[in-house]
Order: C-alpha cells, then sequence, then structure tokens
C-alpha cells in the first residue's frame, strides 16, 4: 500500500547507538539493523532568537548531545488545505535551526560519500525536518551500490523567517529564513566529513519554497556551498521577489494584532511579544488573504543573499553555473484553488491576484494583459487542469481553468525560463514532468504539487508494485545524479540534457519516456512576455 511521509514512528529497532565525534563533541545516533540506516536527529547548526541571524555553534567544550530523537519545529502557520500537516507533533520553539542525518552503517574509514542536502516546501510558511526522513533514500542507495548520505534542514518560517518592512530592513531581520539555510550549508562544509560525507559533492534538492530557495543561493555567482542542485517545482521566477518596503503594510497589520502599535519601537515591541501572541497574529492574517495576501510574508531584495531582483538576475545570466535537474509535477496547481469557489472570469481574476495583493502588480490593471490571458486559457473545463479529466469541473465552473493558469504562472513557465538561461550559460540541465497519479489521491487533485515527494523519498514498498518500481527509478536518477552530476542509470530510459533536445522525460509508471517539452508553449510564452507586469521587474 501507499505510505504516508509520516514516519513510522515505532520503526526503528535501535540495538546499538551510533557515535560521531565533531570537534570535542560526540553525537549519539540511532542505528536501525534492519535497514542499515544511522541517524542522527535534531544536530542543531545554529543558535536562534527572534529576528535576529542565527549564530553558529561551536564544538570546542566535550560534550555529548542525545541526537536520537526529533527536535522541536519552528513556528509555523497551522495548514487548512486538503494535505495540512500537524509538523509540531514534537513541539515548536523559537530556536529551531535544527537539520537531521542519515547514512550508511558501517562506511569505511576514509570514505567519503556524496551529501543530498533537502530543503523543504510548504510556501515559508510551513515544514519540519522529522517530516522528511533520508532513511529510505540512503537505504535504497546501498542497495544499487551508490551510497549517499541525507541532510534535511529546517529554517525559521512566516514573520520569524521572512519578515518584511521598512523596520525589518533597517533591523538585518530580512530573509532570516534564507541566512538560516546558508548557515546550514555552511555547517555542512565545515562539518559533514566527520560524518564521511565528502562536502565537494553536496546536492541540493527541494521542493516549492525549497526549490526556489535553492535558486535564490545560486544568485551568489561564486557559491562554493553546493556543487549541484534538483528542483522540484520552484525557480527564481515562481513568484514576485520584491524589496522590503512592498511588505510594510502587512508589517504594520502585525504590529496592531499583537498590540504593539503604540509601541516607540515597534520592532523591539515585537521582538518581545508573547509567543503565542505572535502566532496567534500570523494566523490571522494567514487566513485571510483578501486582505494580506496568499503569502504575507517573503523573500526580499535585501543586497546580499538577493542582490537584485532574481528575475532580472536570471534574465542577465548572473547565477552559479551549476549543473540543475529542474521539474514540475502535472497538476501544479490544484490544490490552490481549492477551496476557492471560481465561477466566473472576475472570481478567477480575483483568485490570481490573491498572489500579488498589496504589492500593485500591474498586469491586473492592464485591460489588454488580461484579455489575452483569459483567451488562451478559454473557460472550457476539458482544457483545465486536472488535465484530461474531460468535462467534470469538481468545484466551482472555472476551477479547472484557475489550476491551469496558477499552475503555468507559478510553475511551468518558471521551470522553461530558468532551464533556458542555465543552459544559455552552457551549463548541463535536464527537465521532468512527473505525471503518475496515485489511487489514493482526490480525482479533483490530480498529478498534484508535491505529489513526487513519497517517490524521491522511496516512501513505496514492494507491494506498491509499478508505483514502487516508479519511485526505484526516480531514486536512481536523483542519486546518480548526485554522484556523476548527471542523472542517467544504466537500469533506466536514457535521459537527454535539455540543451540537446530540450525535451522532459516524463514520468508514468511503467512507461516512463522522452517528450519534446513543447505542450502549452504559446501560453508560458506569453507568461513570459508579460512576467514583468507579475513580478514587477524590468530589465
Amino acid at each position: 500500500m501507499l505510505l504516508s511521509l509520516l514516519p513510522a514512528l515505532l520503526s526503528f529497532t535501535v540495538v546499538s547507538a551510533a557515535s560521531v565525534q565533531v570537534g570535542r563533541t560526540s553525537f549519539v545516533g540511532n542505528y536501525d539493523t534492519t535497514t542499515g540506516v544511522e541517524e542522527f536527529l535534531g544536530i542543531k547548526y545554529g543558535t536562534a532568537t527572534r529576528f535576529r541571524q542565527a549564530t553558529p555553534v561551536s564544538y570546542s567544550t566535550r560534550n555529548t548531545i542525545n541526537a536520537t530523537i526529533h527536535g522541536p519545529a519552528c513556528p509555523q502557520i497551522k495548514g487548512t488545505n486538503s494535505l495540512a500537516v500537524d509538523y509540531g507533533i514534537y513541539g515548536t520553539d523559537e530556536d529551531c535551526t535544527l537539520l537531521d542525518i542519515q547514512r550508511p552503517h558501517s562506511i569505511p574509514p576514509g570514505k567519503l560519500l556524496p551529501v543530498m542536502v533537502w530543503l523543504h516546501g510548504g510556501a515559508l510558511t510551513q515544514g519540519a525536518s522529522w517530516y522528511y526522513s533520508g532513511n529510505g533514500i540512503v537505504q535504497q542507495s546501498t542497495a544499487i551500490g551508490m551510497p549517499v548520505i541525507t541532510v534535511i534542514i529546517q529554517y525559521r518560517l512566516a514573520a520569524w523567517g521572512f519578515l518584511g518592512g521598512s523596520e525589518a530592513s533597517a533591523n538585518g531581520a530580512q530573509n532570516l529564513g534564507l541566512y538560516d539555510q546558508k548557515l546550514a550549508l555552511q555547517w555542512i562544509q565545515d562539518n559533514i566529513k566527520s560524518f564521511n560525507g565528502d562536502n565537494s559533492k553536496v546536492t541540493v534538492f527541494g521542493q516549492s519554497s525549497g526549490a526556489m530557495s535553492i535558486t535564490y543561493h545560486m544568485l551568489n555567482v561564486n557559491t562554493m556551498l553546493f556543487s549541484g542542485a534538483i528542483l522540484e517545482s520552484g525557480t527564481t521566477t515562481s513568484v514576485p521577489c520584491l524589496p522590503s518596503e512592498k511588505y510594510q503594510g502587512n508589517y504594520e497589520a502585525l504590529v496592531g494584532i499583537v498590540g504593539c502599535g503604540g509601541a516607540a519601537d515597534t520592532f523591539e515591541c515585537l521582538r518581545t511579544v508573547d509567543r503565542d501572541v505572535l502566532i496567534d497574529a500570523t494566523n490571522v492574517m494567514f487566513s485571510q488573504p483578501l486582505v494580506y495576501g496568499s503569502r504575507p510574508w517573503g523573500v526580499t531584495i535585501d543586497g546580499d543573499i538577493i542582490p537584485a531582483s532574481p528575475s532580472i538576475l536570471t534574465a542577465q545570466g548572473k547565477f552559479a553555473e551549476i549543473p540543475i535537474i529542474a521539474g514540475n509535477v502535472m497538476d501544479e496547481g490544484t490544490i490552490f484553488v481549492k477551496p476557492q469557489s471560481i465561477s466566473a472570469d472576475a472570481d478567477l481574476l480575483i483568485f490570481l491576484e490573491n498572489d500579488y495583493r498589496n504589492r500593485n502588480a500591474s498586469f491586473f490593471q492592464n485591460i489588454t494583459s488580461i484579455q489575452n490571458l483569459l483567451s488562451l486559457y478559454p473557460d472550457d473545463p476539458t482544457l483545465g487542469s486536472p488535465f484530461g479529466t474531460g468535462n467534470v469541473t469538481f468545484f466551482g465552473e472555472q476551477f479547472k481553468r484557475a489550476a491551469a493558469v496558477y499552475g503555468d504562472i507559478h510553475f511551468q513557465w518558471p521551470r522553461r525560463n530558468f532551464l533556458s538561461a542555465v543552459v544559455a550559460k552552457g551549463v548541463d540541465a535536464w527537465s521532468y514532468i512527473f505525471d503518475q497519479f496515485t489511487s489514493t489521491n482526490a480525482q479533483w487533485q490530480g498529478v498534484y504539487h508535491t505529489g513526487e515527494i513519497p517517490y524521491v523519498f522511496m516512501k513505496f514498498t514492494p507491494a506498491d508494485e509499478a508505483l514502487y518500481t516508479l519511485a526505484k527509478q526516480v531514486h536512481a536518477y536523483w542519486v546518480s545524479f548526485a554522484y556523476n552530476r548527471d542523472p542517467n542509470f544504466s537500469k533506466n530510459q536514457d535521459w537527454d540534457r535539455y540543451h540537446i533536445s530540450n525535451s522532459n522525460i516524463v514520468f508514468v509508471a511503467n512507461a516512463t519516456f522522452m517528450q519534446p517539452d513543447t505542450f502549452r508553449v504559446a501560453n508560458t510564452n506569453f507568461i513570459g512576455s508579460i512576467s514583468d507586469q507579475l513580478l514587477e521587474a524590468k530589465l
């Protein structure tokens, strides 16, 4: 049967502890004799305090750290959609800059293995390391003779990680979640050899906002933090990245909701307000997209990690020349639309504008652009997403239309745009479309955003038959890329480089194949032509 990403919390049969020495500090982890995997959980890569950059940890003092249990998640927004998860089952804490490591047991002395570092998605508002165990990846990588080490990191989210406004900028509180990620990647460079990891062969892989984050780190053209990247549903141009002052209204709203409106120093008041009051306030804001937008907090231009508009830097080729895999699922937009009731053109435009609320995206004042978009995406359910589902509408009459438009604006066009920029620089790149529906999915979801993750993390068993085989195939491509900077694996379908054929590999059980990347190309070309109106960035 299909397994949830939720780990089987009692599945580890620990017969002995695993131990690693880092400096003068010993980490004691778990060893599972059944899977042959060691794991070290809840390792601090930094110390975080509210609205301050996290500081590195030191291992100069003799100490023994229990790394056998998961650490707390970062404070975050409570999930409300169909895929909602309670990420706080191990508690939450503002000092949450933690990572988990999984590695094969009995690595020969001196042997260094490639490292795969996961950055979770969740719209920069949700997620935790415990939910994405690397055990399946490590176990299967050993089985195919290419053992890897996985590192699963968590980082600050929502207002804690992505506060906007001039006060946030003035106090160095922009993009703290990105700075957490950078600190974790530096921790890996400094310490992963102690775990038999090769710090010269680090692959970052992530999904949605995790993938977008990876591309933001690639804007440091000289980065040495990783040498390969796998981007699952996200690139530099998936969502707007704007100056911090564009979020001033939401900053002031947060200040008012928590009761800091009368403070002489509103920023310092936010820093010291009761944690639960702040959590409640962020949930209030997130629940009102018509007021605060569907992304009340986001990555902003800070002159450092984000030196300028990511869309402009991408167009100029100002990013690290690192081999990539980039891809999407077939029905990226569906889970973002429900529970919206979209029955008319006006409903569709209101829904789309929620991602740009309070940012004055000029597209929504450009009648010609709006008419062209509506023409390219007609009110015809047979053309909508989930694709291939005929005349059924599921919810409002234009649900499928909205899902198709949303998926192309935020995911399909950004993938093609970033791939084109990468191959224009002569850098190796591969593209995929994941198109495997599973019976546990609701029909309205289709092959939905996040749908590939259980395959990447080997969450299937032999009882799942064709789906298990597909998971092994996807896993082998990912691990081969980590080893060779080329995903091709001898037992798999050949995967052409994007610049050779401009084709995607299409992942389907029993039928994975190569296909020219031409579906809805007129639509995504149009989105590219008006992207400056959505991203508010012009060359």
